[in-house]
Formats: structure tokens, C-alpha cells, sequence
């Protein structure tokens, strides 16, 4: 044994720059192969399979309502008569609140009095020039003293609108959704505002990129998922697609309305997100592959499929129809038998 030992050591005394000289090789070697391995790619390649393909447009919005107004009284005043409060259900033409209206009145009184003095002025006039014929001055007069009366007349009346928008009456049967203030006696500026909404007037309102609007139209129906009830579907329909434009950070865009067939504001309140699904067109029972497998050049689709060469697929062009968000229909050039090559 201690022969053997001696035998190996000596050799390896005498050829040890022949052995590092085949470790290097062999590390060449062995790195060159782990390089190649590394660099091969996996390819991935899918079946067509046939299956129900929808084409649909999904587009944001938010719950508003058709009848919801902002009522403003003309100037600010001290509030004097409160008839409803915020989550109040009114009536048409109820009250809801009156401003105090003393000076406007005493204003009024002001302007009665003025009026009366303008008339018997202009009548004493009347009187004084019927039996003979004016000269220039006395006809021009005579016209001042008519166009002042009229004055006095429309100052009259202006008054009289002033005083009558001291109240605000709700234009339509709703709820009032805001309110300045739950109390009288307060003194309110002429920007605060009672909203009132009508829960039978529910819709969903998104916008609609300018591209797809060829593709849908009044009538068409859709689904409403709202973030606050995901999972919960709202069947309904477009019912109003405007006919001028929007701009949004995304480009131009169009309104669509679609109504939410419910009253329940305590559910379904003005504000919430969600997303409207317009379904397009529908087939049965058609070959699909993944949009992400096509690409596209001078009007025209290709696939990569799996082929016996160095590459491991060859391209092939098809004819498509159908698509849906994920997906596309192939009319021509694929069977189910073929393998398909998905991008990484």
C-alpha cells in the first residue's frame, strides 16, 4: 500500500502540469455547457381549444342620478324657516327654506311709494298738456317722465322676485342629500346649497373612449359591478349615449347611462365606483387561442407553431374574428392538433 502511495505521488510530482493543464479543459468544457444550458430558452406552447367567446367593452363610472339639483338662494340671508332636514324625503313644490325677507319688504314698501309719486306726477302732466300742442322740449319731457314710471314699474316687480326667492321650493319629489345646516337662525351665504336627488332617477354614468363608440348603441344591455358590492351584478342597459365629447386623461371620451332599477339610496348611493361590462357579440363553440400568442403586420396575423427545427417553431399566418379580452377566434390556418407558441 505504502508502495502504491509512493508510485501516485511520484507521478503526480512529474505530471502535474499535464493534470492542471486537463483541469483548465475540463472547466472550459464544463462551464461552456452550463453556459448553454442557461441560455436555452424554454418554450411554452398551448393547444387552441374550442369554447363560448364574448366580446365585450368594460368601462368606470360612478352612481349619479338623471333629476339631482343644487338649490341656491340668490343672496345670502339669515335663515328663518327650516321645513326639511338631510335624508328628508319632499315632496314637489314643498318648502324647504325661507330666508329672513324684512328689509327685502321694507324695499318693496320703498319702491310702492316711488311708483305711486312717479304715476301722479306723469298724470298731472297728462292733465296739464291735453287741451293744447307741445313743442320739442315738452314731448321729451313728457317721455322721460313715461319711462320713468316704467322704471318704478320694474323696480317693483324685481322686488317682488327677490322677495319670492327668499324660499326654495323642491323642483321635484326626492331626498334631500345635503343640507348647510340642520338649524334655524343661522346666517347662510349665497354659495351654500341644498342638494335634492330623486332615488326613481338612478343611473350609472362612465365614459366611453371615442374608438368604441361604433361598437355600441342605445338599447345594448350590460352588467354593473359596484367596488362596494363586488361580486354583486346589476342587469341593465345603455340608455343615453351623449352626443358631444369629453376630454380625460386617456383622450376623448362619451358619456354613457345605463339605469340602476332601484330606489334604495341607503344601498346605491350617489358617488360609488364601478365598472359597466357592454357585452358586444357572443359565439358558440369556437377555436381560440390567447391574444398575447398573435402578432400583427401590414394587415395581417401570425402565430409561431411548433416545428421540427433548429428553432422549435415556424410562423404561420391565420384569419381571426371574434375577440374578447383575452382572447381571439381563429377562422383559418390552426386546428386543435396544432401547438401553439406563447410568448414568455
Amino acid at each position: 500500500m505504502k508502495k502504491i502511495f509512493k508510485t501516485i505521488v511520484t507521478f503526480l510530482k512529474r505530471k502535474w502540469k499535464l493534470l492542471l493543464l486537463i483541469l483548465v479543459i475540463m472547466a472550459i468544457i464544463f462551464g461552456f455547457l452550463q453556459n448553454r444550458n442557461k441560455n436555452q430558452v424554454q418554450l411554452n406552447f398551448i393547444s387552441p381549444i374550442r369554447k363560448d367567446l364574448v366580446s365585450s367593452i368594460t368601462i368606470s363610472g360612478r352612481v349619479d342620478a338623471k333629476e339631482k339639483a343644487q338649490l341656491r338662494f340668490v343672496t345670502g340671508g339669515k335663515l328663518v324657516y327650516l321645513g326639511a332636514k338631510q335624508g328628508d324625503v319632499v315632496k314637489k313644490w314643498q318648502s324647504i327654506a325661507t330666508i329672513d325677507r324684512s328689509t327685502l319688504q321694507k324695499q318693496m314698501d320703498q319702491n310702492l311709494n316711488l311708483y305711486m309719486k312717479e304715476r301722479y306726477d306723469f298724470e298731472d302732466t297728462k292733465d296739464d298738456i291735453k287741451d293744447r300742442t307741445l313743442d320739442t322740449q315738452e314731448t321729451r319731457d313728457v317721455a322721460k317722465q313715461q319711462y320713468d314710471l316704467e322704471n318704478q314699474v320694474l323696480n317693483v316687480e324685481i322686488q317682488n322676485i327677490a322677495i319670492a326667492n327668499t324660499t326654495i321650493y323642491a323642483p321635484f319629489e326626492g331626498i334631500l342629500t345635503v343640507v348647510p345646516t340642520n338649524v334655524t337662525g343661522v346666517q347662510l351665504l349665497a354659495t351654500d346649497y341644498f342638494e335634492l336627488v330623486n332615488p326613481k332617477t338612478l343611473i350609472f354614468r362612465a365614459a366611453i373612449d371615442e374608438i368604441d363608440m361604433r361598437r355600441i348603441s342605445k338599447g345594448q344591455s350590460g352588467q354593473i359591478v359596484l367596488d362596494a358590492y363586488d361580486g354583486e351584478q346589476i342587469d341593465t342597459y345603455i340608455s343615453y349615449v351623449s352626443y358631444t365629447s369629453n376630454e380625460s386623461s386617456s383622450g376623448t371620451v362619451f358619456l354613457v347611462e345605463f339605469p340602476i332599477d332601484s330606489q334604495d339610496m341607503e344601498k346605491y348611493r350617489i358617488g360609488m365606483n364601478g365598472d359597466a361590462l357592454i357585452k358586444i357579440e357572443e359565439k358558440k363553440n369556437v377555436l381560440a387561442i390567447p391574444l398575447d400568442a398573435i402578432s400583427e403586420r401590414d394587415d395581417r396575423v401570425f402565430v409561431s407553431i411548433k416545428a421540427d427545427n433548429k428553432e422549435g417553431f415556424e410562423e404561420k399566418e391565420i384569419k381571426v374574428g371574434l375577440e374578447s379580452e383575452d382572447e381571439i377566434e381563429v377562422l383559418e390556418g390552426l386546428s386543435e392538433n396544432d401547438q401553439v407558441l406563447l410568448p414568455e
